[in-house]
C-alpha cells in the first residue's frame, strides 16, 4: 500500500469524528485561528479568481475556494454539504485530472506532512501543470529545522515529513518560485495550560513571524509561478 492510499483509507476511516476530535477543542482552535489569519492574508475570496483546495477534507477552510479536491470520499461528502456552492472532484492530488493552467490559487493543508518526499514531487509538478502562470501554491508543512532542534522524529507516517526552504526550492524545480514564509506555532501550545491557549493565539502568531519564524512548528510557503 502506498503512503497516499494509507492517508486516504485513514481519513476515511475517521471522517464523521474529525472535525469534533481535531477542531472542537482548545488546541484544534488555535491552530485554525491561525491557519486562517495567513490563508485572509494571502487569498481574497472576493476576486473573481478560480481557486483550488487540494485535499480539502470535511472543508474546514474550503470557504476560500472555488473548488475542492479530496481522495477520501467520506471526507469529500462532508465537505459538500458544507460548501453546496463549491465544485468538488474525488482524486488524488497527484492526478487531478483538471484542465491544464485552470487555476489562480491552488492550496492545501494538512496534506503533504503525511506522505514521503516523490509523492510530494508529483503534487508540486501537478500544482504547475494547473495553475496559470503567476498562480500561486500556497501549503504548510513541519519545520525541518525546528525538528532538527529538537530531535524529533516521528514514528510512523502521520505527520512524518518536514522541509526547510532548500527542500521547498528542490521540490520547486525552476516552476515556482518563493514569494513568501508564515510561521505557526511558536509555543509549545499542546503544553500550555488550556486555559490561557486562546488568550495567546494573537501573541504566538508575532512569535512565529518574527526573525524566528523557520523554528515555528509549521511553516506556511506561497511558491508562485513563473
Amino acid at each position: 500500500m502506498t503512503e497516499e492510499n494509507k492517508v486516504v483509507e485513514y481519513y476515511d476511516s475517521i471522517a464523521k469524528d474529525y472535525d469534533d476530535s481535531r477542531f472542537n477543542n482548545s488546541y484544534g482552535q488555535f491552530i485554525d485561528f491561525q491557519e486562517r489569519r495567513t490563508l485572509n492574508r494571502l487569498i481574497s475570496i472576493k476576486e473573481s479568481s478560480l481557486r483550488l483546495e487540494m485535499a480539502c477534507g470535511t472543508g474546514r477552510l474550503t470557504n476560500y475556494a472555488t473548488h475542492g479536491l479530496d481522495a477520501s470520499a467520506e471526507m469529500m461528502s462532508l465537505a459538500s454539504q458544507r460548501h453546496p456552492d463549491v465544485e468538488f472532484k474525488q482524486a488524488s492530488a497527484t492526478e487531478t485530472d483538471f484542465e491544464d493552467s485552470m487555476f489562480d490559487v491552488v492550496y492545501t493543508f494538512h496534506l503533504l506532512m503525511h506522505l514521503d518526499e516523490d509523492t510530494i514531487q508529483q503534487i508540486f509538478d501537478e500544482a504547475n501543470r494547473i495553475l496559470k502562470p503567476g498562480g500561486r501554491f500556497i501549503f504548510d508543512i513541519p519545520s525541518k529545522k525546528r525538528r532538527n532542534l529538537l530531535h524529533h522524529k516521528q514514528a510512523t507516517w502521520h505527520g512524518a515529513t518536514g522541509f526547510d526552504c532548500k527542500d521547498v526550492n528542490r521540490l520547486a524545480r525552476n516552476n515556482f518560485e518563493l514569494r513568501s514564509i508564515h510561521g505557526m506555532m511558536m509555543l509549545p501550545v499542546h503544553k500550555l495550560p488550556r486555559s490561557v491557549r486562546k488568550p495567546l493565539q494573537k501573541f504566538d502568531y508575532l512569535l512565529a513571524n518574527g526573525w524566528l519564524k523557520n523554528y515555528s512548528s509549521y511553516l506556511i510557503y506561497e511558491l508562485q509561478k513563473r
